[in-house]
């Protein structure tokens, strides 16, 4: 990746783990909420998946591995938003509806819904650092300083830096450098109180994504690498 090089700053202290008291009742909160969101959006998770199935993605749910707790590899469940070798061909008309559909989730943020199910399995939580890919992470970590402080804690299906608008494409360094300075912020914030007020902001985000999306989709990228146009959600 091009830009600066990362450089150690003398004030940054290693972020506590989050763990004791805080950490026991951040998991129970994890177990009550992904359990009673996953049986209450199933629903809606079979409609996605029957509906992506329906406009040529032959596999649906999409797995990949990814950096967590303590850089500790796990697998990843989301929604195929993305057509590879997998998909099967469609009609021009049902292409053009199908990647519509395909940005929808991408943008809502619906396509992480799977990973509830991570959640439930102890890989990740309902709120932390989003995990990235093991390509993104090497890059990331050799550039940003301080970066490996987020993964003192457990990634998260949402989190402080997505709330305040850096999600999405990294279209931009300073993208990059604002979002891990999120990350790490919440590291070393964190309280129950805080994941909640997270939570809560997180469901308007589907509305404020799409609107957002809206506004910026005809301005230019100066990406770090491809970004698909602007559509593609890369953490």
């Amino acid at each position: 990746m091009s830009g600066e090089p990362k450089t150690k700053d003398a004030h940054l202290a290693v972020l506590p783990v989050i763990s004791g008291p805080r950490g026991f009742t951040k998991r129970l909160c994890d177990l009550v909420f992904a359990g009673f969101g996953l049986i209450t959006l199933s629903p809606i998770m079979l409609l996605i998946a029957l509906m992506l199935y329906g406009s040529g993605f032959r596999r649906p749910v999409f797995i990949q591995p990814r950096v967590g707790l303590n850089g500790q590899i796990f697998t990843i469940i989301k929604f195929r938003t993305l057509r590879d070798e997998t998909c099967r061909p469609v009609r021009p008309k049902m292409h053009r509806i199908s990647n519509r559909f395909a940005a929808l989730l991408r943008i809502s943020g619906f396509d992480e819904l799977p990973q509830l199910i991570n959640v439930l399995r102890g890989e990740m939580s309902l709120v932390g650092p989003r995990p990235h890919n093991i390509a993104d992470h090497t890059e990331f970590s050799a550039y940003i300083a301080g970066y490996d402080d987020r993964l003192t804690t457990k990634p998260g299906i949402t989190g402080l830096a997505q709330i305040y608008g850096w999600r999405g494409q990294v279209c931009s360094h300073d993208h990059l450098r604002a979002r891990i300075a999120h990350d790490r912020a919440y590291v070393a914030r964190h309280s129950t109180l805080l994941d909640m007020r997270i939570l809560i902001r997180t469901m308007a985000l589907p509305v404020t994504s799409l609107i957002a999306t809206k506004t910026r989709h005809s301005q230019p990228c100066q990406n770090i690498k491809t970004c698909h146009h602007c559509n593609r959600r890369l953490v």
